[in-house]
């Protein structure tokens, strides 16, 4: 089941840390390293998250490596996991 966990591990990873990672910082009373490192934190998790349901989904729903299918299941793991992780936040505070 987990046959391309690390390819897709990695990529996953580096996306997520890539998009969080150059978010504007507002200026407030924590240093600005302090904002960056939790924006990489948050991203790694992202990342992790999405590596998570794309594998189950990829090794699920798409045996044969059908790449059509493989894209619209990474826009749906995005989708999926952004709605996620903003409504945590937002619940959280």
């Amino acid at each position: 089941m987990w046959t391309r966990w690390w390819g897709y591990l990695a990529r996953w990873l580096i996306f997520g840390l890539a998009i969080h990672i150059f978010m504007p910082v507002d200026d407030g009373p924590q240093p600005w390293w302090q904002l960056k490192l939790m924006q990489a934190a948050v991203g790694l998790l992202f990342g992790l998250a999405c590596a998570l349901v794309f594998t189950l989904a990829e090794n699920r729903f798409n045996t044969p490596r059908v790449q059509w299918k493989s894209w619209a299941i990474v826009v749906a793991t995005w989708l999926l996991v952004k709605v996620v992780f903003v409504s945590t936040f937002a619940i959280i505070g």
